[in-house]
């Protein structure tokens, strides 16, 4: 027989997720014994997406705290070594002082997720008169690791940046070196030096650029072993380029959870959606039925689907209920998702086989029943097409129709309104779309995001032709048919913008003025790797494109970064904001920028 040959993998190159396990298993693992480990709130989250409760438990530890816990206790565990993992907060470095002068353990093991003064590792010193401080370290693990080549810094808001800068305030600039060390931190930990590109036209992302080339020189004339001048680019975006993106319904797995149900963390909770539907589907149910892990690292099967539409997820769910039932020779008949859950259920092979299905089916489920309550695939056609074509009088025609249809939602009705605002900026029946809104009952503050979204990323903001018809990527449509009869066809045309960006890049195109380049380091030839960075934030719909490209064997490895990973919910929280700075009076509830019910009341 002849064997077919495959092709070989291609090695990721920027994988942060297994630099970060490095990390963390050196300082689990070279402390021996039994040890606490202390964190922050911050890198409770970025350890919890990338190691387990149980993973720590094996490596002797005994006891987890906060930091700002610990400090309240005086409770002495002088048998014990403490790890510290923790931001260089002035807030930690002021807890960790104290801790140490309160001598609660018999030796201390401290690690930064970043650098730290000269000035507070003297004032340790000095703090440290018994000599219990055995190891003091700078680490750079300051960012959320959301899968291999997805990392985000998980800032909800940078709004307050798109001031000019002599107009920033100290907690700006404090939200400015925030993302300046998760930027900084990331780079570093993949020891490379590379090429820094930044949209010219972003005053936020030019002075992001220098400040890096700055730092990361100052760094690499430090310890130059350390680090390797490199092919690799490092491109810094806004994301006032392309709104669009941010408000569009989503038909991939992925990005369907994150938009119809929310992922934080790589953690979702199938309630958030029925909340959005005023159902009360969960009650009675424990928080294990309702909340689920989303992860490409601990998940074959959602890393084999996270990409995938709807239609083709219902039909590799079906095929493997399928592969079972033939094993088993029972025999299910399978139309519907609905017809998965009770297979599910009723065959407990399936669950053995494949502990995650279950959970896969059940979240298969919520979306289909969130995708018929609010019509989304109506309102999607009518989305794609605004973004993808001009078509001003056809448009128009639409959203009217889209506006009076009682079953459509009013925050998708809202949404189309700015689609279409963004696209023609200068139309007058936009105010008369604004009317109908507000005879459908939506208040003036919901109606100002219309305003606020124009000022945040109107033409006056944006470099580039975000609705061009040349984009040197074809815009080519897409039809996924499903045998589903709760699944629907589904139809998209729309691609992030920044692709073409990166086609520039790959064919050596991309222009100086638009995209210039600081002196830290520079190179003619085409990038073997690119790191992209969103000032602002990005989204599943770019995570997907970036793990398709990283797929194909002669594309660059491409790592994707952002201040936060929005779903139109929180993009438009954000928005919001927008009054705030500029001193409008309007009402809107900020306390969880990712709660979809308190965002939207209309």
């Amino acid at each position: 027989m002849i064997q077919q040959n495959r092709v070989p993998q291609k090695k990721f190159t920027l994988n942060l997720h297994n630099s970060a396990i490095d990390y963390i298993d050196r300082i689990l693992s070279e402390v021996s014994g039994m040890k606490c480990l202390i964190l922050d709130q911050e890198t409770i989250g970025i350890i919890s997406l990338i190691y387990s409760q149980s993973q720590i438990l094996k490596k002797d530890v005994y006891l987890m705290e906060k930091i700002d816990a610990a400090a309240s206790t005086k409770q002495k565990l002088q048998h014990m070594k403490v790890i510290f993992l923790i931001r260089p907060t002035q807030e930690n470095q002021t807890l960790l002082l104290q801790e140490i002068k309160d001598k609660r353990f018999c030796e201390y093991y401290i690690f930064f997720t970043n650098t730290l003064s000269n000035f507070y590792i003297e004032q340790l010193a000095e703090a440290d008169d018994s000599d219990l401080i055995k190891q003091l370290q700078e680490i750079y693990l300051d960012y959320y690791i959301v899968q291999p080549d997805t990392f985000t810094l998980n800032i909800p808001s940078t709004i307050a940046l798109t001031k000019s800068v002599s107009q920033w305030n100290s907690k700006d600039e404090q939200l400015f070196q925030r993302v300046l060390e998760g930027l900084s931190a990331t780079v570093y930990s993949l020891r490379r030096i590379p090429m820094i590109r930044y949209q010219g036209s972003s005053e936020i992302c030019a002075k992001l650029a220098q400040k890096l080339s700055q730092t990361m020189r100052e760094e690499y004339e430090q310890s130059q072993s350390q680090f390797m001048l490199s092919n690799c680019l490092l491109l810094i975006l806004d994301r006032r380029e392309d709104p669009a993106t941010l408000l569009l319904n989503q038909w991939t797995y992925q990005g369907m959870l994150h938009e119809l149900i929310g992922i934080q963390n790589n953690r979702i909770d199938i309630r958030q959606g029925q909340k959005a539907l005023n159902q009360t589907a969960s009650i009675g149910k424990t928080d294990s039925e309702n909340e689920f892990v989303i992860s490409s690292s601990l998940d074959d099967f959602f890393a084999e689907n996270q990409y995938s539409n709807f239609g083709e997820l219902a039909q590799n769910i079906k095929d493997f209920i399928d592969k079972v039932t033939q094993q088993k020779k029972e025999t299910v008949q399978i139309n519907s998702l609905e017809d998965m859950q009770k297979a599910v259920d009723k065959i407990p092979e399936i669950r053995k086989m494949s502990g995650n299905l279950s959970k896969h089916v059940a979240l298969s489920c919520e979306l289909s029943k969130l995708v018929e309550e609010r019509q989304l695939l109506k309102v999607s056609k009518v989305e794609q097409d605004i973004v993808c074509n001009e078509a001003k009088s056809e448009h128009q025609k639409a959203v009217f129709q889209m506006l009076e249809d009682r079953t459509i939602q009013t925050y998708e009705k809202l949404k189309l309104v700015m689609l279409y605002a963004l696209r023609y900026e200068n139309c007058d029946k936009i105010s008369r779309m604004k009317d109908v809104l507000r005879d459908l009952g939506v208040k003036n503050n919901s109606l100002n995001l219309i305003n606020h979204l124009l000022d945040y990323s109107g033409k006056a903001r944006r470099q580039g032709d975000l609705f061009s018809d040349k984009n040197l990527l074809s815009k080519a449509q897409q039809k996924f048919k499903s045998v589903f009869k709760d699944v629907p066809n589904i139809y998209t045309q729309h691609q992030p913008y920044f692709l073409t960006i990166i086609e520039q890049i790959l064919n050596n195109k991309i222009k100086d003025n638009e995209f210039p380049a600081t002196n830290l380091h520079y190179f003619r030839e085409r990038p073997a790797e690119i790191i992209i960075f969103y000032v602002g934030g990005t989204s599943f719909e770019e995570v997907k494109e970036i793990g398709l490209l990283n797929k194909q064997p002669n594309s660059p490895n491409i790592l994707l970064g952002g201040t936060y990973i929005h779903n139109s919910r929180t993009f438009l929280a954000e928005i919001c904001q927008l009054a705030y700075e500029n001193n409008i009076d309007i009402v809107v509830d900020k306390s969880n920028p990712r709660n979809d019910n308190k965002f939207h009341k209309f």
